[in-house]
Parts: C-alpha cells; sequence; structure tokens
C-alpha cells in the first residue's frame, strides 16, 4: 500500500500551526531563553527527504506549543504500521524542544507516540540549540527501529486473557481521568469492541490500539460519577494526547514483564 501524502503548503502550515513560523521568543522569556526556530528544524527534515505527513496546534498563538509529523519512505513498515520522527516544540516555555518516535496505524489513521523506554528521545530545554545536533537525529532516526519493531513484535506474540484486558482497560481510565473523575460505569465490552473488523483479536498489540484509539478520539458513552449518560470527547491538547499514549504504551509493555 503506498502511503499518500497531503501537500503542506507553507500557507496551510501557518493556518493549522503559526508558530510554526514565529522570528523569535514570547516576550515573557527571559534572555536566557534561546529560541529554537521550527521552521529552520523543517527544512532540515526536507533536505533529509523526510515528508511531512501531520501538523497540529494546540491555541493559535503565534508562541504556543506545535507538533509535526514526519515519515520517510526509505523506513520500513512495522507491521501495519508507518514510523513517524516527531518533533514538537513552543516558544513560550510551555514545551521544550524535542524529537521522539511515533508510529502510525494506516488501517486506521490512527496515531500513537512511542515512549523513551523504547526509543530514545531527544529535547532541548531552550538554553543550548544546535541544528547540527537535529541533523544528526534526522539521519539516525532508522537505528531506532529494531527496538521499536522488537516490542511491537512481543505484543502482537501475546495473547491476553479476559482478566488482562480487564486491567489494561482499569489503567487506560485512570490514566484518561487522572484530572478529573472517573466514570461510575463503562461498558467493558463497549470499550474492547473495535472501530473496524481489521482490529478483531485478542493479541495485546491488537487490544492496545483498539483501547488507546476510543480513549483519544472518544465517540462511547458512559456514565458520570453524577450518573448522566455522557459521550466522551476526543482529546485535542498535544500534551494531553502525548500523555495518554505514552503512559498507556507503558502499561502494555508492563504487561510483557
Amino acid at each position: 500500500k503506498k502511503i499518500k501524502y497531503m501537500i503542506y503548503t507553507p500557507e496551510l502550515i501557518k493556518s493549522v500551526a503559526p508558530a510554526v513560523f514565529a522570528t523569535s521568543p514570547s516576550p515573557k522569556m527571559t534572555n536566557k531563553y534561546e529560541f529554537v526556530p521550527t521552521n529552520e528544524v523543517m527544512e532540515i527534515f526536507d533536505r533529509e527527504g523526510w515528508k511531512l505527513s501531520s501538523v497540529k496546534q494546540t491555541g493559535k498563538s503565534i508562541h504556543g506549543i506545535h507538533e509535526l509529523k514526519y515519515r520517510n519512505s526509505e523506513l520500513p513498515k512495522v507491521g501495519d504500521t508507518v514510523v513517524e520522527a516527531i518533533v514538537r516544540n513552543s516558544h513560550d516555555g510551555t514545551a521544550t524542544f524535542s524529537m521522539g518516535a511515533g508510529l502510525f496505524r494506516l488501517v486506521c489513521s490512527n496515531g500513537l507516540t512511542v515512549p523513551t523506554s523504547v526509543a530514545e528521545r531527544f529535547s532541548l530545554r531552550h538554553n543550548h540549540f544546535s541544528l547540527d545536533e537535529v541533523k544528526g537525529l534526522a539521519e539516525d532516526f532508522s537505528k531506532k527501529l529494531p527496538k521499536i519493531e522488537a516490542s511491537v513484535s512481543r505484543m502482537m506474540e501475546k495473547e491476553l486473557t479476559e482478566k488482562e484486558k480487564l486491567r489494561l482497560i482499569k489503567r487506560a481510565v485512570e490514566i484518561r481521568w487522572a484530572l478529573g473523575s472517573a466514570p461510575s460505569a463503562l461498558d467493558i465490552n463497549d470499550l474492547l469492541t473495535p472501530f473496524r473488523p481489521e482490529d478483531e483479536g485478542s493479541d495485546l498489540w491488537t487490544v492496545f490500539n483498539v483501547i488507546q484509539e476510543k480513549m483519544t478520539r472518544g465517540g462511547f458513552t458512559y456514565k458520570s460519577p453524577r450518573g448522566r449518560q455522557t459521550t466522551l470527547r476526543g482529546i485535542k491538547s498535544i500534551q494531553a494526547t502525548n500523555r495518554l499514549n505514552t503512559k498507556l504504551w507503558e502499561a502494555a509493555e508492563l504487561m510483557l514483564v
């Protein structure tokens, strides 16, 4: 299956994530804060043969947190999944500049973040910055693949019992509602019922992806602590999505121990 890329023109990127083209940091930052120009990082990825596959920003501030995802057609797929380089940045201190690995499932157009336990993540505290370092990371990205592949393969091989599925759901609920009141009642079958037939199965990789997609995209109903029927909304925040993805992956990996 050939991967099709959306054409991201500078105008389109600017309309979605204006902070990508910021030329200076937020005025509230001190002179110790080093500005990391996202558009120059983009140029490095372009030169190295990477294609922009996704652009997001939380809010519309010229200094806010934003996220770029890149794919490289020379890198092999991991099962039904494409490996992505994920670049996050902000110019107001809300997020450090970071570059990490992600996976994008072709079957459902659903992306997730691979945590640092599997793929080394590079971040800068905005007090020293070298575009050469970013260039080196882009060149060395393929070296992270074997570790990611090994982790996904082990998840695919592990069949879960009903008790283990419940344990993973319980942990997903704890992560999703960490800052709020968890539902008083959840339909477990609803959470485990995939959106598409291709996701039927009891192996850890399949179950993990079904739960992850339900928790990030929402769309299922549950009872609030006050007993009201509520439909779960999808997560829009870059940081909240990243937190849920990484913690849920770590929970799945613990089931391999």
